[in-house]
């Protein structure tokens, strides 16, 4: 049995006074973009001609959405930074931190990690993680390390940046902390 292919409906033009066929679609408002209204040729060109997405906004508002528009309408940081505004060093200083913790410590008395049969006071491990060093210690991979942090995080090598001069402050008194372990 055969059956005939049947037609679809023909639209009509919603514009008042016009019979011909709706053959364009055009959204029917801003807050209802998947909502269609049909039109012919002629009617919708009159239609977008006349269309503002922007009608009733505030200039402060149309440009917010513009910029926004950009990247999507999603959450965007500095080149480097997490979300939290974290430095990119910071953020993966902090995930060596947690795990080596997380691998081979386990709390001991008075704020210190055990570390197979050492025990690490938590200011060296922070000073630890955040020269990327593991013990043993000697003062020339200390020294090697401590001025290539240095010339990577001082202010003037990042345009006068705070968060390099705090940085930098916090690798000046761990160098020191570590520096005297060396000695």
């Amino acid at each position: 049995m055969h059956r005939e292919a049947e037609e679809p409906p023909v639209r009509v033009c919603e514009h008042p006074d016009c019979d011909r066929d709706a053959d364009h679609r055009a959204p029917r408002a801003p807050h209802d973009l998947r909502s269609w209204r049909w039109f012919c040729l002629d009617h919708v060109r009159d239609y977008n001609r006349s269309w503002n997405y922007f009608a009733g906004w505030s200039q402060h508002d149309i440009e917010r959405f513009q910029q926004n528009d950009v990247t999507g309408h999603r959450p965007t940081w500095p080149f480097c930074q997490g979300p939290g505004g974290q430095r990119r060093e910071d953020l993966e200083a902090a995930f060596r931190t947690f795990a080596r913790e997380w691998l081979n410590g386990e709390e001991a008395p008075n704020g210190r990690r055990r570390t197979g049969t050492e025990t690490i006071s938590e200011a060296r491990l922070e000073a630890l993680a955040l020269f990327d060093l593991t013990p043993p210690l000697d003062i020339d991979t200390l020294k090697r390390r401590y001025k290539s942090l240095v010339k990577r995080h001082h202010p003037d090598a990042n345009g006068g940046s705070r968060e390099s001069e705090e940085l930098l402050k916090h690798i000046n008194h761990a160098y020191n902390y570590l520096k005297k372990e060396c000695s």
